[in-house]
Order: C-alpha cells, then sequence, then structure tokens
C-alpha cells in the first residue's frame, strides 16, 4: 500500500477559545537537559501546556514563538503522526509508551531529516499527535512507509495538507498569550 492511500486529513478544533482558556504554562524547556537527544522538544525554547478536562489531561508542548516568515514559506505542508497508546486513567501514556514515543521521535526525525520542522505534540486521551512543517515530503515518503510498515501493530493515522502560514501553532501561541 502506497503512503499516499495511508494519508488523511485527520483534523480536529483543539484551538477554539474555550480550548485556549483552558491552557495555561507549566515551563519553558531548556536545550541544556541530558535527555536532548530523546525529545525534540529539548532542542529549542518550547512551550509545555497542560490542560484538565473531566477525567483526561492533554499535554501540549509547541514551539514558544513562529519561525521567521522564509522559513514557514519553506516548510509549508504540515505532516500529523497521530498514534493511540495504552494510557493512565488520566489518558496520558504509560512509562513504556513515552519509551516508545521516544523511539517514533528518533524515527521521524531520522526520516526526514533537514526536510522537517518538528513544531508541535498534543499527547492525551490515550493517544498522541506529532505535528512537523516539511518540505520535499514526496523524497521521504517511502521511508516513513517503509518504517510504519516495521512497525508491530500500532494505530497510526498521518494527513498532509498544506499550511503554509503555520495556523495550528499560531493558533496555540495565540490562546497562551490572550490567557497570561
Amino acid at each position: 500500500m502506497s503512503i499516499a492511500r495511508k494519508l488523511k486529513n485527520v483534523t480536529e478544533n483543539r484551538t477554539s477559545a474555550a480550548f485556549g482558556l483552558a491552557l495555561f504554562f507549566l515551563s519553558a524547556m531548556c536545550a541544556s537537559s541530558s535527555t536532548a537527544m530523546e525529545f525534540p522538544e529539548k532542542r529549542q525554547d518550547w512551550l509545555v501546556l497542560k490542560q484538565h478536562g473531566l477525567g483526561s489531561d492533554e499535554v501540549i508542548t509547541v514551539l514558544k514563538s513562529l519561525p521567521s516568515q522564509d522559513v514557514r514559506a519553506n516548510y509549508s505542508q504540515l505532516l500529523s503522526i497521530a498514534w493511540g497508546f495504552e494510557s493512565l486513567p488520566n489518558g496520558l501514556p504509560t512509562d513504556p509508551e513515552i519509551a516508545r514515543g521516544r523511539i517514533l521521535y528518533a524515527a521521524f526525525d531520522k526520516i526526514l531529516g533537514q526536510d522537517g520542522i518538528y513544531a508541535m505534540s498534543r499527547t492525551g486521551n490515550g493517544g498522541r499527535t506529532i505535528y512537523y512543517y516539511v518540505r520535499n515530503f514526496s523524497n521521504h515518503s517511502s521511508a516513513l512507509k517503509e518504517y510504519l510498515d516495521s512497525l508491530p501493530p500500532i494505530s497510526i493515522k498521518i494527513s498532509l495538507h498544506d499550511e503554509p502560514k503555520w495556523n495550528s501553532v499560531f493558533d496555540v501561541l495565540k490562546n497562551v498569550e490572550r490567557t497570561k
């Protein structure tokens, strides 16, 4: 099966005003941690936001600010990779699932290389979605398909669509600003 047939546009509006009001700033992540190679969010300045919902939590990790207009124009496609996992009662991943997430992040980073910028993740309700802004995705689709096919059965959904203004990241940052 080709990666093109696996790509689906999966969208969920979690950037509404009501959602934005529920967000609050937890901490800024720094690049000095010894786990910098394990978590992409350790590479730059990041915001880690946590929403407490009815019976479940959601953690959003997002770039602290948008890159320059030139960078956004060059990385104009949003690649979303969502997977389900075994969760704790609050919807967040178990320790083994956190370890699996580290492996997936490293593989996706290696596959996309310099053609992808990791920009955000959402974790909660038994799933995680990571967002990369990419250029030249067609150069990497075969490698991504090969990697996904090599995994044991796992629930993964992939979507790719044009988003040259980085609206997904912009909307989260805008809501954070409003709640400060």
